[in-house]
């Protein structure tokens, strides 16, 4: 098992480039983290319903209509 003293010496900096598009130099990046959950669930609901149609915004009337004529047998039912 490969320990902390058995690995090279990692100098790790930080480095500031300002931003040229906006008078405050800043960037945003807030949004990183969510990108890949819309896709999922809508890959989660098209494998569900057995079709590609699905497009974004899955609002429940999409998700239901798509269910109606796909003839995915509802929880409920």
């Amino acid at each position: 098992m490969p320990r902390a003293d058995d690995l090279p010496y990692f100098k790790v900096m930080t480095t500031e480039t300002v931003c040229p598009g906006n008078p405050l130099g800043i960037k945003g990046c807030g949004e990183a983290g969510a990108i890949g959950s819309p896709p999922a669930i809508i890959n989660a609901l098209t494998d569900a319903l057995g079709t590609e149609e699905l497009t974004m915004p899955a609002t429940a009337e999409k998700v239901w209509r798509l269910a109606q004529t796909a003839r995915v047998p509802m929880a409920a039912e």
